[in-house]
């Protein structure tokens, strides 16, 4: 058997080829790296085959990282595979951990497609055998596979996926990289992107891994990364396609049916429930109860979008979201709540859009304790000050236009007490308040609770 210095020497041998990084002497080049893949493959044979392995990339790490720079696609494409035959789970040390990341930010960023794809395959192999040097260097696998998420090609952005679910099975911590604008770039935030991705399969793709990741992490990093996939995976239910609705409804169960075991393992249940349905709903209400202040802040900044289409999506998300929430979570952020609906309904061009966010209110009237809650919320807008001093960031006339509408459809929502009709008219029977809005229009409100 060839011992690891002689094998280095006859690789060395015919990688010094490749000092000339031109597509010069093609031929040889190409016999060279076919004749280095033959010598590496010989290693894997070998009884202490991770051993040498490790041994190898280390000795050669200068030389491999040279031909992942070719300018010749097919070494750099075959550079890719040695690294990929030579992946081992036995602890490798820094510097060819660093090897390997050297050259899966150059294959990532190739021209040539199919050498992405196989570096997005190195990236799930990688992940797979060292997740501790993953969770090491966390950001930075995840920053190796945005150029793969965002390719023009369907099939880069589908393995770019699966890339993606390795580095976070491994360690979730780079996950607010994909959520985030990039301002130097200029970019918008990569995963809620992929929501509106143009092929099916994409999206497809996206949903069920958001989904196995909630599933397979630990409860710790489930409902502290959670709050950032939940609103996603929900806007998914609502995509175009039913076959992709499908896949984002079963993924959205499994995870409910987690959570709920969650609670039964924690001892916060006695018993799992006997309906599956049961189950499920269960545990998304958990889920959204412990993820409820920072997703419903992201759902609310969806409602407020300028494109329609975008706008609504947001809405029937936040719905969605909404039918999951507890009271508790409800009362305490029903100022935000009445503030991003106002913004949306001040800013909406379609009926349609409108009748979502009626929609919205009478869902959150329906699991208030209390609808003078919601008149808590909404009245102090009338007051003479804030329209004077535009203090909501639109004309007075916005917004006492905005606020007898969400007023009409309470009145016709709710069940007027005395109480409720005393609070609306001192408000609305206020003088200034004919110079933002008709003298009519008050007059129908006033005759609505009567």
């Amino acid at each position: 058997m060839q011992s690891i210095d002689e094998i280095v020497q006859i690789i060395s041998s015919h990688l010094s080829i490749f000092e000339d990084a031109s597509t010069r002497e093609r031929p040889a080049k190409r016999r060279a790296m076919e004749a280095v893949k033959r010598e590496t493959l010989h290693v894997k044979n070998r009884a202490d085959a991770s051993t040498a392995a490790i041994q190898l990339l280390k000795r050669l790490e200068g030389s491999l990282f040279m031909c992942s720079n070719s300018a010749i696609e097919s070494v750099r494409e075959q550079t890719v595979d040695i690294l990929k035959s030579k992946l081992t789970p036995a602890k490798i040390p820094v510097k060819t951990g660093e090897l390997f990341m050297d050259v899966m930010d150059v294959a990532g960023n190739d021209p040539y497609s199919e050498i992405q794809k196989q570096c997005a395959i190195l990236i799930v192999l990688y992940a797979k055998d060292q997740p501790k040097s993953v969770d090491y260097a966390c950001e930075k696998m995840v920053r190796l596979v945005l150029p793969m998420l965002l390719h023009k090609h369907t099939a880069v952005r589908v393995k770019g996926i699966k890339a993606m679910e390795a580095v976070l099975t491994a360690s979730p911590k780079g996950l607010h990289l994909l959520f985030e604008y990039n301002e130097q770039l200029d970019r918008q935030p990569v995963v809620p992107a992929l929501i509106y991705d143009n092929s099916a399969l994409v999206r497809d793709n996206l949903f069920i891994v958001l989904g196995s990741l909630l599933c397979s992490w630990s409860p710790r990093d489930r409902y502290q990364y959670g709050e950032r996939i939940l609103p996603i995976i929900l806007s998914g239910t609502l995509d175009d396609l039913p076959s992709v609705q499908s896949t984002c409804k079963a993924s959205l169960s499994n995870v409910g049916r987690i959570c709920t075991q969650d609670l039964l393992d924690a001892d916060i249940i006695k018993e799992m429930p006997a309906d599956d349905n049961q189950v499920i709903t269960t545990g998304l209400k958990h889920l959204v109860h412990m993820c409820y202040d920072h997703s419903v802040v992201y759902l609310l900044q969806g409602i407020t979008e300028f494109i329609t289409v975008k706008q609504e999506t947001g809405l029937d998300s936040l719905k969605l979201f909404l039918e999951y929430a507890s009271v508790d979570d409800l009362v305490k952020s029903m100022k935000k709540l009445a503030h991003y609906l106002f913004i949306a309904y001040a800013n909406h061009t379609e009926s349609t859009t409108e009748d979502k966010i009626y929609d919205i209110l009478s869902l959150i009237l329906k699991q208030l304790p209390s609808p003078e809650i919601y008149l808590d919320a909404i009245l102090p807008r009338l007051d003479s000050k804030s329209l004077a001093a535009e203090t909501n960031g639109y004309p007075g006339t916005v917004t006492a236009r905005v606020v007898l509408a969400f007023l009409t459809h309470f009145v016709n929502t709710v069940t007027i007490t005395d109480s409720i009709r005393q609070r609306i008219l001192a408000v609305i029977n206020r003088s200034y308040l004919t110079e933002y809005i008709k003298k009519e229009k008050l007059d129908d409100l006033r005759s609505a609770i009567a």
